[in-house]
């Protein structure tokens, strides 16, 4: 009897020994197994990661680039401006000289005018014209200065646009158009701020009729010119237009 209750808990001892070890086992495999998951999203996390930096550093450099060229473009531009202006300025000169010959002549002629009312009244005129160019001309200037401005806030503009991959071709030519406009009707707003509208006097009969003749020519020459400026804005403003759609 005491031999079957010794061989009974011996049995009974292995048995809780193999299946401690098997619980042991059964744990050990589900704590493995936990760490592979884990690791495998840790390995994801990590790809993710490196793909997400690597598409950043991408998109950067895709981005300086872009910079670049518009940097470029933009003091290529300058320079077209800056060397218009330096071929214009003896034209200018040229103009300058020819109109204070005809001041000179004008200053000598109102001194034949008897009628003292009709001179300072001439003279008037005289001033207010020259005052009326050179205001119309500073306005002109500083509009097309901030046209300028504009057109170089639509190539920034470009930069992120195409980073994003979006076609910008046909906003490039309207800049293009734009810069275009912009850059003729400067020419004409700077020849215009250096001419001189002094009447040509012959006698105090004709006077009236000199002085309406550098009227009319005046004002026949700021609408020409003011029609060039008109051109550069609207082409300015459909440029913006078609940039709009960028957000859309």
């Amino acid at each position: 009897m005491k031999l079957k209750i010794a061989v009974v808990l011996i049995l009974t001892s292995g048995l809780l020994f193999f299946g401690s070890s098997l619980v042991k086992s059964e744990d050990e495999i589900i704590l493995t197994a936990t760490g592979n998951v884990e690791n495998k999203r840790q390995n994801i996390r990590e790809n993710v990661k490196v793909t997400l930096q690597a598409e950043r550093e991408t998109k950067k450099a895709e981005m300086e680039k872009i910079k670049e060229e518009i940097k470029l473009k933009r003091e290529a531009f300058k320079e077209m401006l800056q060397t218009e202006k330096e071929e214009r300025k003896t034209k200018i000169e040229e103009m300058r000289e020819n109109f204070k010959k005809k001041r000179e002549d004008f200053k000598e002629r109102i001194k034949t005018i008897k009628d003292e009312r009709k001179k300072q009244l001439t003279e008037k005129i005289d001033n207010r014209m020259s005052t009326v160019n050179k205001n119309q001309t500073d306005r002109m200037l500083n509009a097309l200065e901030r046209l300028t401005e504009h057109v170089n806030k639509l190539e920034e503009r470009l930069v992120q646009a195409k980073a994003n991959g979006v076609d910008v071709s046909e906003v490039e030519i309207l800049i293009a158009t734009a810069k275009n406009s912009i850059s003729t009707a400067l020419v004409a707003v700077e020849e215009q701020a250096s001419k001189d509208y002094a009447f040509t006097i012959v006698d105090e009969k004709n006077l009236g009729q000199s002085v309406k003749s550098s009227f009319d020519s005046l004002s026949q020459d700021l609408k020409a010119v003011q029609k060039l400026l008109v051109k550069a804005k609207e082409d300015v403003v459909n440029t913006y237009k078609l940039a709009e759609t960028f957000k859309k």
